[in-house]
Formats: structure tokens, C-alpha cells, sequence
């Protein structure tokens, strides 16, 4: 394990709390359940923000959203190395393979990588009516099980040691899993034709949540656990291709997302910038399987983020000093094992730029975006949590004793709400975009835009 490989696979809108191993109560993660108990489970790991394009800057740069600038400029600048740049410049292989169109050469995320590849409707961002008819039918998927092979038939042309990058999109909304997993977890019968109602109101999710039956919260629910799982299905395929070519017992296995998701807790659903800053959208799954580099079967209570990883995999490597400085209290994760890990946690977005409000308000009618509009952050610390910022006040939450945050304590605590806002306003002081990020600003097409927006996004 002196140059081991290096796996992270990124499972986009994945909810911690909906993994069997985390404690759900359906057996979702069989497949990541028993990599956990090869190595590490952080149970408390933050994303730094809650939507996907500030998230892949983080992953690839160690960088928090404050310092790499990505929702204002959205094409990482060169003068900002990468995780990917510093491997390769050490010996790596390197690769990629995107389920998102978000990770890939439009927003400058391919460079350093010696091959990438992304499904052809993920690249054009198109939605091809015989694939989403087969998607609804359950018989394909959004693009995991063409990621899955491709990268298992990229490991017979490389040689050791490689980083490879995966990024699965299948647990993204509309959940639609292949089949057999699609409405396996969907109490009583969800007939097709059901499923196809709720894909097609998952376009305007806000709209969804203020308007949804307990009916509707619970189908859903049951095709994102079905999402979930049929994920789990292809890293269990993923895992028997290493082994079956002999590199599974020498590669640091890395999972995460880069975000939740809200399933109508607080009549919020999806992420991004309406629902808010609550645990299910900023709390992720970590699990880090490093043999001889951490323990085996450990459940570690540290608080981490994101850019740990990133941090992490670039010091197994020997490379860490070759990325960016940030102002983040960053951790090594195999010390954070036994440690206490940062001694705070935090995450942001940015508000919304009007026209998009506009937009989305004329999509979700019933839906009232005036508690979420502006910039919004969290800061976690000691088992309480602040929410900051929006129209709609702050509140603070004790995690340990509230962990479903039903009851606001911002009047009950206001020493304890003080302390956390000096932690955010320290952060907004000490952070600051990278100089390469001066001057930049968004450069947008059109085209891409519409369909970014046709796909659920902005």
C-alpha cells in the first residue's frame, strides 16, 4: 500500500440516513454495507454545499465553494490544480467516468485526466424517448450500468498505480432504478403508470413537496430507496471486476456524496437552493475502506467534510502540497479515525439570481420561495447546528437530543446561536476566493442553459 490505488465513487443525491448500514430499516446497501466493515464509517460528514456543480469543484480541487467561486463563474480556472493534475504528475493513471453532466469538460473538470468517459444522452444532455421509455419500464437505468462496465473494461489497458473517479447519477430524482429494485421497497402496489405520474411531477419538485398526499411522500420514498439500491447493485459489480483482475486487495475504496436529498421532510423535496440547509440534504454517507491504513469495521463519530477526502487521497499519495491552500480546518481522515476530527463544520449556497426565481416560481406555483431565496449557510459544532441567513430567520437545533430538527431553539439559546454565527461570520472573513477566480464571470450558453433547466436543474 506504499502506491495503492485510489477509488472514489461519488453517489449523487445520496442521503446518508437511507443506507442499511447508517441505520435505515431497509437492506438498501448490502454491497456498501459490507465494504464498511472493511474500513471506516464516518457518521458525521458534511458536504460543503447542497448542490452538485460547487460540490464537484470541492471533490477535485479540496476547496470550499467560497474559495474556488464555482456557482459565479462555473468553469474551474487553470491556475487552480486539481486532485486529478497532482496524481498524474506523481505516476497515476488517471480516469473519470460521469453519470452528471455537471463533472465533465463543459465546466473544465476533465483536466488531468488521462481518459474520461460519460454516457452520450449525460454529454448532450438530452433526454432520448426510447431510453426514458425503457427507464420507466424499468429496463435500463440512467447510466450507471455503462459507467460500471466502462470502467471495468478501462482497468484491463492500464497499469498500476491509477485514481479513477466515479460518479454515479441513478439515486438523482426521478429514482428510477432498473428492475428488479425499481419498486422493491414501495409499500403495496405502485403500478407502472403510478410511477410514471410521479417521474413526470418530480420535474417541478418544489411544486411536488407543498402539494404531495402521504401517499405520494411514501411511493417516493420507496423508488428513491429502490434508486439507492440498484446503485448498490453496480458497486457490487464494480467490486467483483477489481478483484477479478487482482486490485481490489491494494486500492483505498473511497464512497460519498456530494449531497442528500429532501423526500418532503418540512414540505421540501430535492436540493439545490430551495430546500434549505437540513440534515437530510447536507449530511452524507463516508465510508472509507484503506487497507493497512485505517482500522477494519469502525464507526467514527468525527466531524469531517468533503474536501477531506480530496485532502486525504492527495496525502495517501504523497501529493498534498500540490493543491490549493483553503482556510477550511481540514482533516487527514485517517487520523480523524480516532480523533476529533474539524472542530466545526460548515456549508453554503449561494441565493437565487432573480430571472431563475422568476422562473421557478411560475414552475411551483404552490410553493413559497420566500424563506430560501438568499445566500444560506450552516455551522455545526459540538452537536449543535445553526441555519443562517434566507428570508426566513435562523434557527438552531440540538442534533443530539433533535435529530430530525423539529424544534427551533433560537430563542431558548441565543449564547449558543451567537457563538455559531461568530463561526460563520470568521469563516466569511478568512475565506477568500482563490486569486485565479478575480474578475471571472459566468459564461453561459444559451442552449446549455435550456437544457440544464429541461433536465430539472436551476
Amino acid at each position: 500500500m506504499d502506491r495503492p490505488n485510489l477509488l472514489l465513487i461519488v453517489i449523487d443525491s445520496a442521503r446518508a440516513d437511507r443506507f442499511s448500514c447508517y441505520g435505515h430499516g431497509r437492506p438498501t446497501t448490502p454491497n456498501m454495507d459490507a465494504i464498511a466493515e472493511e474500513g471506516v464509517r464516518f457518521e458525521e460528514a458534511w458536504a460543503e454545499s447542497s448542490w452538485t456543480l460547487p460540490m464537484c469543484f470541492t471533490l477535485l480541487t479540496g476547496l470550499a465553494p467560497r474559495e474556488h467561486q464555482a456557482e459565479t463563474h462555473r468553469s474551474l480556472p487553470d491556475a487552480i490544480p486539481t486532485l486529478q493534475e497532482a496524481l498524474k504528475g506523481a505516476g497515476y493513471q488517471t480516469y473519470l467516468a460521469s453519470g452528471n453532466q455537471f463533472i465533465g469538460a463543459r465546466y473544465g473538470l476533465t483536466r488531468g485526466f488521462d481518459a474520461h468517459y460519460m454516457p452520450p444522452h449525460v454529454f448532450r444532455m438530452t433526454k432520448p424517448i426510447t431510453k426514458y421509455l425503457l427507464r420507466w419500464l424499468g429496463w435500463t437505468d440512467g447510466g450507471g450500468q455503462a459507467l460500471t462496465s466502462h470502467f471495468v473494461r478501462h482497468l484491463r489497458e492500464v497499469r498500476e498505480p491509477w485514481f479513477s473517479l466515479i460518479w454515479y447519477n441513478d439515486v438523482h430524482h426521478p429514482y428510477s432504478g432498473k428492475q428488479p429494485f425499481t419498486r422493491r421497497f414501495c409499500q403495496g402496489q405502485v403500478s407502472l403508470s403510478r410511477q410514471v405520474s410521479l417521474m413526470r411531477r418530480m420535474h417541478h419538485m418544489q411544486e411536488l413537496g407543498a402539494t404531495a398526499s402521504e401517499r405520494d411522500l411514501r411511493d417516493i420514498s420507496g423508488l428513491y430507496d429502490g434508486a439507492l439500491a440498484h446503485t448498490d447493485h453496480l458497486i457490487g459489480q464494480l467490486r467483483r471486476g477489481l478483484e477479478a483482475q487482482g486490485c481490489w486487495g491494494n486500492s483505498v475504496v473511497v464512497i460519498t456524496a456530494d449531497h442528500g436529498e429532501m423526500l418532503g421532510e418540512k414540505g421540501l423535496m430535492s436540493h439545490g437552493r430551495p430546500p434549505g440547509m437540513y440534515q437530510p440534504l447536507i449530511r452524507v454517507p463516508l465510508i472509507v475502506r484503506a487497507p493497512g491504513l485505517v482500522p477494519e469495521g469502525v464507526h467514527s463519530d468525527a466531524l469531517v467534510q468533503c474536501a477531506d477526502i480530496t485532502r486525504t487521497l492527495a496525502s495517501v499519495a504523497g501529493v498534498g502540497e500540490s493543491l490549493a491552500p483553503t482556510a477550511a480546518e481540514a482533516v487527514d481522515l485517517r487520523a480523524a479515525v480516532e480523533g476529533a476530527g474539524r472542530p466545526y463544520a460548515l456549508c453554503e449556497r449561494e441565493g437565487f439570481p432573480e430571472g431563475r426565481l422568476e422562473t421557478a416560481q411560475r414552475q411551483n406555483p404552490s410553493f413559497d420561495f420566500q424563506p430560501h431565496v438568499t445566500h444560506m449557510s450552516a455551522a455545526a459544532q459540538d452537536g449543535w447546528k445553526l441555519i443562517h441567513g434566507g428570508s426566513g430567520g435562523n434557527e438552531l437545533y440540538d442534533l443530539r437530543h433533535d435529530p430530525d430538527e423539529s424544534l427551533n431553539l433560537i430563542d431558548e439559546n441565543p449564547e449558543r446561536a451567537a457563538e455559531l454565527s461568530r463561526i460563520i461570520l470568521d469563516w466569511e472573513e478568512r475565506a477568500q476566493p482563490h486569486a485565479a477566480t478575480a474578475g471571472l464571470a459566468a459564461e453561459v450558453d444559451p442552449e446549455v442553459q435550456k437544457r440544464l433547466e429541461g433536465l430539472g436543474y436551476f
